[in-house]
Formats: C-alpha cells, structure tokens, sequence
C-alpha cells in the first residue's frame, strides 16, 4: 500500500503563482535564462540562481537560496497554507491533458520497494542533493510518479475540477497549469484511501531527488519533514514517453562506411514507417541525406538496450555510455529534423531513430528491478519548480 500525505505547502499568492513558477534550469537557453531573471522579479529561478554559480563551495550556494527564500516569504510572495492539503494539479499541453496528486508519499514506500525504480543513481549527486535540502529545508520540485488508479477515484478527481481553482494560468511553452487545494478532513481521507489500495508506484522522473530525500531521512530521521518527499502523481495511461534519439559523432567513419557496416549486421526493414513513431524492434539510421531502417536482432530487451549492444558498442566501440563525449541524445518531441540539422552543422556523423519504451515496458523493467540504459525516456509531463514547495525544516 503507497502512503501519501498532505502537507502545508507553501506557494506565491494567487496573483502571483503564473510568475513564480519555473522550468528547469536547464530547459532555457542562456538568452532565455538572462530575459527572465532580468525582467521577472518573482521568478523562482531567483530562488535556485545560486545553484549554477562556479568557483563557490556548495554550502554557500545552498545557504544563498535559503536566504532569497527568506526574502520572498518575507516580502509576501510566497505563504504557507494554515491546514495540511493535498494539491490537485492539471497540465494541459499539445492537446494532452495530465492530471493527478501533489502530496508528500512516504519514505517507507521507498525503501519497502512500494515505490520502483528503473534507473541506477550516482551516489555524489544523491549526496549534494540531500546536502542541499538539509540546509535550504525545503523541496521544491516534484518526483513525478504513475500508477493505476481507481476507475471511481478517477471520476471523483474529474469531478473536483469543476471548483474554483487555486490558480488558473499559461506559460510561454504552451502549457496551461490550474491548481486544486483539497483541505477538507474527508476529502483528505479519502486520497490517502486511494492510495493506501494501491500496491505499486512507479518513478517516471526523479530518480536522483528520490534518492536523495531517502538518504537525507537517513541522516536525519529525527526531522519530522524528511519522513516524506514531495511527488506528483499521475494514472498511468495518462503518461507521455517520448524517446531519446542518438547521435553520434565518430571522425574514424564516414556515413557510407557505417551503413555498410549497419548493412552487414542487421536486415532492412521495408514496410511502411510512420517518421515519428517507429514500431518496436525498428530503429532509423540518419545521415545527411537519407534515412534509412533496420530491423534490431530479435532479444528480450528495450530498443534503447538493444541499439547500445547491438549497434553502438560492437561498430562504434563504446564502452562507457555515460561519460563518452562522442555520444549525445535528442529529444524525441524534436523530431527528425533535428538530426538532420546536427548532422548537416558538422555536429554530428550519424543519428539513429528509436521507438518509445511503452510504460507495460518500463513497469516490467521496474518490477524486475533491473535498470535502463541512460536517456531511454523523455517524459511528459514536465514539471514546474516552485509551484507547491514541500517544508522539509521550513515553517513560515
């Protein structure tokens, strides 16, 4: 059974949360990053600036943005609810709508193996992390999670959305977010039910944050706030996987040399492809005019597996998929076209096209605790920092 708990969260005020609300850092450009620090004043990036500066021990950073979050609680852009809530949020964006939980779920879900994970996580970001939430005393970004909910729970959430809601606004990426405080005792009990039913929750993105707040609990399992971490929970037909797409840069090959090499090991495969979606088993090999595709060697494992052992490794010699410099990833919402271009800019020798992991796939990589290999998914929806902060140590 998943355990999660409502908690007083603390957010901007209502005329304020469009603007207080951020992406990740690293989603903007340098340009982007530059426009909004300079002309929004309530943007959370003010909050998490520190973070990015070089040449500063990490406490420093860390206690830096404790301090600008003093400010902002000081200054009355930020307040923190009265009762324990749960926060019903809603993302709309590209025609598809993402609905579900923020609340804090349990530690103990964690560790019990409640909560499955697909990814390996490396033991200094897991620490630099926990450091940093055991001084700044807060969590301000969301491990976004699925599982199955209830048919009727669903329906009730639905229902919910016909209330004012705490806050209703877009963003600049097209996104429109309407937030839901639930406080009502009842109500509450009966989130805390539906989950309590339910017997797996999967992480889609966080796995490091999740890491980290299990390993802070460790530290300090005395601090009442570290006994849960904050998440946003989703029904599990509602989530997006989109996939990474690779791209290589070899200067010992040119690109007929590596489709001869492609041609050698693997059959083409001659039906009909959909650019965007190719079937499973089916991987694309970009060059800078053609696009061309290849059936993988049947195995039991995930395309992103079976392009790193099938392709990868034994024809470009990788050995370290994480740290080689030769490789780099592409969204899968980008496209093709992206490829393209990287190839033809000189930036690139060669891109390969991969299906999506469908989410039956990532649970059966989770439930038997094994790992993916690295970028095997870009998940959707993507989620804001700063719009609910979860109070580790911080009470306002």
């Amino acid at each position: 059974m998943a355990k999660l708990h409502p908690f007083k969260g603390i957010r901007a005020t209502r005329d304020k949360m469009h603007l207080v609300a951020s992406r990740s850092f690293l989603s903007y450009t340098e340009a982007e990053l530059n426009e909004k620090l300079t002309n929004n004043p309530y943007t959370f990036l003010h909050v998490i600036h520190p973070t990015q500066k070089r040449d500063v021990a990490e406490q420093i950073k860390f206690l830096e943005v404790r301090n600008l979050f003093d400010a902002y609680v000081r200054n009355g852009v930020l307040v923190q609810e009265t009762t324990d809530s749960f926060y019903l949020y809603r993302q709309i964006k590209s025609g598809k709508t993402y609905l579900g939980w923020i609340g804090g779920i349990a530690i103990d879900d964690y560790q019990k193996g409640v909560i499955k994970i697909h990814e390996h996580t490396i033991e200094a970001r897991e620490n630099l992390f926990a450091e940093y939430l055991a001084i700044t005393g807060i969590n301000a970004e969301p491990v976004l999670m699925f599982a199955e909910l209830d048919g009727d729970f669903k329906i009730w959430m639905k229902g919910l959305q016909a209330r004012q809601p705490l806050a209703d606004f877009s963003t600049t990426d097209q996104a429109q977010h309407t937030i839901w405080c639930v406080d009502a005792p009842e109500e509450v009990s009966r989130i805390q039910l539906a989950f309590a039913a339910i017997d797996a929750v999967y992480i889609a993105d966080g796995h490091h944050r999740s890491a980290s707040s299990e390993r802070l609990h460790r530290q300090h399992p005395d601090w009442p706030g570290t006994a849960h971490f904050l998440s946003y929970i989703i029904d599990e037909e509602d989530l997006t996987i989109h996939p990474f797409h690779r791209l290589v840069k070899d200067v010992r090959f040119n690109e007929n040399q590596i489709l001869e090499k492609i041609q050698e090991r693997f059959v083409a495969y001659t039906d009909a492809v959909h650019e965007e979606h190719p079937p499973k088993g089916v991987f694309g090999v970009v060059t800078k005019d053609n696009l061309t595709w290849w059936k993988f060697k049947e195995d039991v494992s995930i395309d992103p597996e079976r392009l790193a052992n099938q392709v990868l490794a034994p024809i470009f010699e990788f050995e370290d998929f994480r740290k080689d410099r030769r490789l780099k990833y592409s969204e899968g919402p980008k496209g093709i076209a992206h490829l393209h271009e990287q190839i033809t800019q000189g930036h690139a020798t060669v891109g390969f096209v991969l299906s999506a992991v469908g989410v039956d796939q990532l649970k059966k990589v989770a439930d038997a605790h094994g790992v993916m290999p690295p970028k095997s998914t870009y998940i959707e929806p993507k989620l804001r920092s700063g719009l609910i902060v979860y109070p580790i140590t911080y009470g306002v």
